[in-house]
């Protein structure tokens, strides 16, 4: 179909992200020049970039709109700061506790043991 051929081409394009840090709630990042009450919370905007991270091209990343000197304390632009970290680590690979990668394999043990070699039934 040709809707599929369209998205597969739309996928194997790199992708250049640009995050404005005011997309995210003024509660998590308050130093920032437009701060939209209702933005993202934390979770929405790492989970965008992990997924991004997960296409496997992403090829370069911008964040903007982190401004020190609009923070009221030094709490806020600690805050703001530490958010603009976890976005760009997020989109490199970093995960969250809990949003680890699949295995796909099991390790196989180094070493073998007398029950190994006896089949063994459980109920």
């Amino acid at each position: 179909r040709s809707s599929d051929l369209q998205l597969m081409g739309r996928r194997r394009r790199p992708i250049h992200l640009s995050f404005d840090i005011d997309a995210f709630d003024p509660t998590l990042a308050p130093a920032t020049g437009t701060p939209v009450l209702g933005g993202l919370t934390y979770r929405e905007g790492v989970y965008i970039t992990e997924e991004i991270h997960n296409t496997g091209m992403l090829s370069a990343v911008d964040l903007v709109e982190v401004n020190p000197l609009l923070g009221a304390t030094v709490e806020e632009v600690n805050a703001t700061a530490s958010l603009a970290v976890d976005v760009i680590a997020s989109c490199l690979g970093q995960t969250r506790e809990g949003a680890h990668a699949a295995i796909d394999e099991l390790p196989t043990p180094s070493a073998t043991y007398e029950s190994d070699t006896e089949e063994q039934v459980r109920i």
